[in-house]
């Protein structure tokens, strides 16, 4: 059945509750959600998530930059990190939204490079009530659901599970509808989710922006229009942000001493990390790790 008014449920598969890590999972009712702002969610980007939208009945208008969409009944939509998007929600409208972190997606499916490929794009599937795979990830996903709700044994491993089998699933429904599939991104999207690909595995050492810029055969000026144009922030505001997001993990969650996680980051040196740190957090390593 669906829930249509319970509140949204959230897992880091860390066991962490509040904070953002690469194994942060979120999902809730497209009701929950839509309801608090009046059916209608104004455009917007997430730039480490993920998501999925279900829809089992009502109606859904979607805006991408590219043009509107509207969905019904039987449409699963895929929406990775960076696209701007908005939508419009039916008062009667019934259905799920799987949110999770992007690399935590990249490690699920590291050997499966179609999958991410597949999975990278923007995704508009409909028509699909009738197909076997659209209740197959409807029933994954209420399990799903059912399972962030309970406090059972190997829940990260059960989650692993529902969201690769879901996911695989969503994969295999794109593929058999290509041919009619309305995939959204443009060739700006493309290039920055290129840009963070390259940041999140490359990090130490870290790259200048113009190695990055010629990684993608452009030059640091159009990487930084790109940027701009995508999340309001220069390349290197968008390699700092990271950056901070990554001196916050090791912060949190290890036990490295500051001047180890200034080496992980390849800062010059731990004053110059606690210089950094400190002006984007507001106050030093050492005080963010105790509070």
């Amino acid at each position: 059945m669906p829930y249509s008014k319970n509140k949204p449920l959230s897992y880091g598969l860390y066991g962490e509750k509040d904070f953002l890590l690469p194994d942060f999972l979120h999902c809730e009712t497209m009701q929950y959600r839509s309801e608090k702002h009046n059916w209608t969610i104004q455009p917007h980007l997430h730039t480490h998530l993920f998501q999925m939208f279900l829809i089992e009945s009502g109606k859904v208008s979607y805006t991408f930059e590219e043009g509107r969409y509207h969905v019904s009944s039987g449409s699963i939509i895929t929406i990775p990190e960076n696209i701007l998007h908005g939508l419009e929600v039916s008062k009667d409208v019934i259905g799920m939204v799987l949110t999770l972190s992007s690399s935590f997606l990249e490690t699920l499916f590291k050997s499966s490079h179609n999958v991410l490929i597949e999975l990278g794009t923007t995704k508009v599937l409909t028509d699909l009530k009738d197909h076997k795979l659209f209740h197959l990830v409807r029933q994954l996903i209420y399990g799903l659901y059912e399972e962030l709700k309970d406090d059972m044994p190997e829940k990260g491993l059960v989650l692993q599970g529902y969201l690769s089998l879901m996911l695989s699933n969503i994969y295999r429904l794109s593929i058999e509808n290509s041919e009619r599939t309305i995939t959204t991104d443009n060739r700006n999207a493309q290039y920055f989710r290129s840009f963070q690909r390259s940041m999140k595995q490359s990090y130490t050492p870290r790259k200048t922006i113009i190695q990055y810029a010629r990684e993608l055969h452009i030059t640091p000026v159009h990487l930084n229009r790109i940027c701009q144009a995508t999340v309001g922030k220069s390349t290197l505001q968008v390699v700092h942000d990271f950056l901070f997001l990554e001196a916050k993990k090791y912060l949190l969650y290890t036990d490295y001493s500051i001047s180890e996680i200034a080496y992980r980051l390849n800062f010059e040196d731990p004053a110059y990390f606690s210089r950094f740190f400190s002006k984007l957090a507001g106050c030093a390593p050492k005080e963010f790790r105790k509070q």
